[in-house]
């Protein structure tokens, strides 16, 4: 690991003999440790993905399924923003909004470089990101913004979704593992997988206080639900309409 350049060692004086070395990450074995527990967090979320959409509708899938409906039905114009590939959760996620009553457009936006297969009727797939959203001011009535944990600047991204959204327009946000137990619960492992990959690529840790607050401070109203291992904001500007109910103004 030395002569790969991952290690720094220096020698020490012994305590009661000769010198010892002492090793410690270099600033490419940081890097390095990084992509590790990047590549098993996405392992351990996609695992459990596949485990929760394989269990029984009563379990999950039919109140995710609920939720997706309350928040895109009778919306012309809806984009899904994703930040990596499309998982089985995702594709339940856009075939619930490519399928909504009402629907007239319906927009995948992700990054340039990840590939999507998805056969939806109405479907623009659309390269961008959180920050990025490559569609006209006032253009959307609702969004889904999958992982928002992924963004890497919320700021920006809070702009970037205001910007697009209508008069009305809602916002469903959701992330994995995001301590759903409170502060002074221990953390679930998938969210210290997130928190260390953090530290090790040198990323803010987005908490779930820190999207909440980035939700309330740019939108009229913000709500915080779990559904299981996804903890979902819903957030947007008024009037508050939720399945072509008009709820507040």
């Amino acid at each position: 690991m030395s002569d790969e350049g991952l290690l720094e060692s220096r020698a020490e004086p012994g305590r009661q003999g000769p010198q010892r070395r002492s090793y410690r990450l270099s600033a490419k074995g940081e890097r390095e440790l990084g992509e590790i527990f990047g590549e098993a967090t996405e392992l351990i979320h996609t695992m459990y993905e596949d485990y929760v959409t394989s269990l029984p509708a009563e379990f999950f899938g039919a109140r995710f399924r609920s939720m997706i409906t309350e928040v895109c039905t009778d919306r012309d114009d809806v984009a899904m923003v994703i930040s990596q590939s499309l998982t089985p959760l995702h594709r339940q996620i856009l075939d619930g909004a490519g399928r909504r009553d009402g629907a007239k457009r319906t927009y995948l936006i992700k990054p340039p470089k990840v590939e999507v297969d998805a056969d939806l009727p109405k479907l623009n797939v659309l390269d961008g990101a959180f920050d990025d959203i490559p569609l006209k001011e006032a253009s959307l009535d609702g969004m889904i913004a999958v992982d928002i944990q992924d963004a890497t600047n919320l700021p920006r991204t809070m702009r970037e979704f205001r910007r697009v959204l209508r008069a009305g327009g809602v916002i469903f946000a959701c992330s994995p593992f995001m301590g759903l137990g409170g502060v002074k619960d221990p953390l679930e492992v998938g969210e210290f997988m997130k928190q260390m990959r953090c530290k090790w690529t040198g990323r803010p840790y987005l908490s779930k206080e820190a999207i909440r607050a980035a939700f309330a401070g740019t939108f009229d109203y913000v709500d915080i639900g779990n559904l299981g291992f996804l903890t979902g904001f819903i957030s947007g500007l008024k009037p508050i309409r939720v399945s072509g109910r008009l709820l507040a103004t």
